[in-house]
């Protein structure tokens, strides 16, 4: 149980919420479809990650992300960024949204330089503009709540420009696989509080400490921000990845404008916008927030997910026969699955790949996809 001693307000509104859309010209909402979601290997794969896949519905992560926001801001003003490989995907699973509105990054470079280019993009068209960046790979129950939580830190972005506003979830468990944000005192006439600091994925003691305390939230990585000061937050703290965006900005509307975009963002770091900006600005602001959420971000994850959902301990899909499983994620394709006697394990069946795995070991598959990388079998991947 989260422990309320604290007295956050969370945000549980869902009982009695009626929702008022608003449409600021300056909010813009840009969803993060660039992810590999390696842990959910073999189903996720480069050409494929996990955000085009139906999971829990008959839509993909990436069109329940865009259903859940596309009424908070202007059609016009709700973008996509990913690579150039994902592009063709996300245009057929989003035919709503216009090709001028895709972000492309040149090469994956996690969310750092993404949301640096995101900024550099929107700002060009819009320098009052205001950025939400939101994960298009989690699964929401309690969608009113995710509603007011994203518009909430637009509003507050919108007042308060100098602060990096984040959504902090409410922690159900002691979870190693999630990043925390300590949570200091209530910010003056708002309904959000100051983030004291980040603290990247603890071990299990850790993350039991932390639940227990009542100070930290879970870090879902939904960020609301002033597109000006982004970029002025970008020269303070990364002044390599601010001097090449200065650089590609100069370029757009260019004849070498993909040129030049190639050339700077080959030079730009690998790193998550968590580490490169929000881990060292000092003000930060944090909602609090009950979404019914899971980033699914391993097939233990979504075993969790599935199993609430149905309400049983062994959770099937496709043509499997079995007897006597218990606590199992099965997941058949064409051939029969049978099994028999199970406990805690994970069966993926693809065309090319079965993967077998202990549930409990399931965070180690991004250690046996290096492995693979080893071996030379990149076809597999």
């Amino acid at each position: 149980m989260f422990n309320m001693s604290r007295n956050y307000e969370i945000l549980d509104l869902e009982p009695y919420f009626s929702y008022n859309v608003d449409m600021n010209k300056n909010f813009y909402i840009v969803l993060m479809a660039g992810g590999s979601g390696t842990r959910l290997w073999p189903m996720s794969r480069k050409a494929s990650p996990k955000q085009f896949h139906k999971f829990s519905s008959d839509r993909s992560l990436l069109q329940g992300t865009y259903d859940r926001i596309k009424d908070l801001v202007a059609k016009e003003n709700i973008h996509v960024s990913l690579t150039k490989a994902n592009l063709a995907q996300s245009q057929k699973q989003l035919k709503e949204i216009s090709i001028n509105n895709f972000i492309i990054e040149p090469e994956a470079k996690n969310t750092g330089p993404s949301i640096a280019l995101i900024t550099a993009h929107i700002f060009a068209h819009n320098p009052q503009a205001i950025i939400a960046t939101i994960a298009s790979d989690h699964t929401v129950e309690k969608i009113n709540n995710y509603k007011e939580a994203i518009s909430e830190i637009l509003r507050f972005a919108t007042k308060n420009p100098d602060y990096l506003s984040t959504i902090g979830i409410k922690p159900s468990r002691a979870e190693t696989g999630f990043g925390y944000i300590k949570v200091g005192k209530k910010i003056t006439n708002s309904n959000l509080y100051c983030g004291e600091k980040f603290v990247e994925k603890p071990d299990k003691k850790k993350a039991q400490k932390y639940l227990e305390s009542g100070d930290f939230l879970w870090n879902a990585s939904y960020f609301a921000f002033s597109a000006g000061r982004m970029l002025g937050m970008y020269k303070k703290y990364s002044p390599l990845i601010y001097n090449g965006i200065k650089n590609i900005m100069a370029a757009f509307g260019n004849k070498n404008a993909d040129k030049i975009l190639n050339l700077e963002y080959a030079k730009f770091p690998t790193a998550p916008f968590d580490t490169i900006i929000a881990e060292k600005h000092n003000k930060i602001a944090i909602i609090p927030a009950d979404l019914g959420w899971s980033d699914i971000g391993s097939w233990a994850s979504l075993y969790d997910l599935l199993s609430r959902k149905i309400g049983g301990h062994t959770v099937t899909e496709g043509h499997h026969v079995g007897i006597d499983n218990k606590n199992c994620l099965i997941y058949a394709k064409d051939k029969l699955l049978a099994t028999v006697g199970l406990e805690d394990i994970i069966i993926v069946d693809t065309k090319d790949v079965t993967l077998v795995c202990n549930k409990n070991k399931s965070q180690d598959i991004k250690k046996l996809l290096e492995k693979l990388k080893i071996k030379g079998k990149s076809e597999y991947l």
